[in-house]
């Protein structure tokens, strides 16, 4: 009886090879950064627009491939916050990656593990771990303790860099994507006695069909205080690899993005227009890129020829992850573009209520397909997730393999939203 998600899409996984005919670029940088091509790229394929959600946020917010050549936020404060993140969210697969990355972007492992900090560290850890929460902790205060020590553009990234976790920590987690065995060997040593297993990532066959082809031979290796071998830092060698895929993933993002207005206040507007989400971050984010990615991330997943579980249903279980978060901005978002399709008012009162562990009679409204949608999304919305036998029973008979990858990957794009929107103040809740 299979007991994540993962188990149930595996059959439907995109085979390697036919990803590395086609976006070999992307996934040799991705190589390049941690050692290793992640196993959600299969399952991510599965519903096309979830690959490219992936692959514009994660060079995009993390400022690649510029960062590594230190301009904008310290790669290693970065990457620290990265992880902090994930630990906070408990996505023990995104941690396993972040140790990983922070450690190749210069971060120590005292930092890592929480043994010694600079002030600098300790305030990027405090933000990060207050906004990854669910619900969340933040506070102004940490915002501006975290400005004491860096400028607004590299707090900016800084910040972007957790939402960024927000996707990727949400997506692995509820999807229970198996994890590889070099992530697992290179950061189990040092994090493992911090509390970190590899849990759920780790059923039956983890490994058998990655074929990941990491290479982990990117740098130098170093060595923690007490003597354990750690992944390689940055080197010279680092940046040849990436600046050598870097046109090909270019001419994907390229694609990925054409038509796009570049004017910030007209790109708002038409992603408004055109999909009917209004999405204050368009215009408030500092950094014309992530701006861009956003824009291309919404459009891709809100443009209903793309969806396979259709712009109606898709309103409803984003409104359903807008309530656990408390987030009025994505409430009232959600609830516009669900009357926008054609939603009826009952239904989405019904929608907004919805609870699997507390069963309400105007559920019966409802048909299975999206009983089981608007479950799923409840499950995941929680940090951690909470998919249990009767969710993973539920998708496997209610829901296509790609609804299900579409149902996670917007909920994960939404928490990105949420992060970024409860730091810009832009949730509904400040004043």
């Amino acid at each position: 009886m299979p007991t994540t998600l993962a188990e149930v899409l595996a059959e439907d996984r995109i085979e390697f090879s036919e990803l590395k005919e086609e976006f070999s670029p992307v996934l040799n940088l991705v190589d390049v950064l941690i050692g290793v091509i992640p196993n959600c790229d299969p399952y991510l394929e599965i519903w096309p627009p979830g690959f490219r959600t992936y692959n514009l946020i994660v060079p995009n917010f993390l400022n690649l491939p510029q960062a590594l050549l230190g301009r904008g936020a310290p790669k290693d404060i970065v990457g620290l916050a990265m992880y902090t993140s994930s630990r906070a969210a408990d996505c023990m697969y995104c941690s396993a990656h972040t140790c990983s990355f922070a450690l190749r972007r210069g971060s120590s492992a005292e930092a890592v593990t929480g043994e010694s900090r600079t002030a600098g560290e300790a305030a990027a850890v405090a933000v990060a771990e207050a906004l990854s929460t669910m619900p969340h902790h933040y506070t102004p205060e940490l915002g501006r303790g975290l400005q004491r020590h860096f400028s607004p553009a590299d707090t900016e990234w800084i910040v972007v860099g957790v939402a960024m976790m927000g996707f990727l920590n949400k997506f692995m987690d509820a999807i229970g994507v198996e994890l590889e065995p070099e992530a697992v060997q290179d950061v189990s040593d040092l994090i493992g006695p911090t509390g970190w297993s590899i849990g759920q990532h780790g059923w039956d066959g983890v490994g058998d069909t990655a074929a990941t082809g990491g290479t982990g031979d990117i740098g130098g290796a170093g060595d923690n205080a007490e003597g354990r071998e750690l992944p390689p830092t940055d080197s010279l060698t680092t940046m040849l690899k990436v600046f050598r895929n870097a046109p090909g993933a270019v001419r994907l993002e390229r694609r990925w993005m054409a038509g796009l207005p570049k004017d910030p206040e007209t790109s708002r507007r038409h992603i408004a227009e055109t999909y009917g989400f209004d999405e204050p971050l368009l215009t408030t984010l500092g950094q014309a890129r992530t701006r861009r990615a956003l824009a291309a991330v919404l459009r891709h997943n809100l443009d209903g020829p793309q969806s396979e579980l259709g712009i109606d249903l898709k309103a409803l279980v984003g409104l359903v992850f807008a309530h656990h978060a408390r987030n009025r901005h994505l409430i009232d978002q959600s609830t516009k573009l669900a009357a926008r399709s054609g939603v009826t008012a009952e239904t989405i009162d019904t929608a907004a209520r919805f609870d699997p562990d507390a069963p309400d009679t105007d559920a019966t409204l409802l048909d299975d397909r999206t009983r089981a949608a608007l479950a799923t999304a409840h499950r995941i919305s929680s940090s951690p997730a909470r998919v249990d036998a009767a969710t993973v029973e539920a998708v496997d008979k209610h829901l296509s393999s790609a609804e299900t990858i579409e149902i996670a990957v917007w909920v994960s794009v939404l928490q990105l939203i949420h992060r970024l929107g409860v730091f810009f103040g832009l949730d509904g809740h400040h004043e």
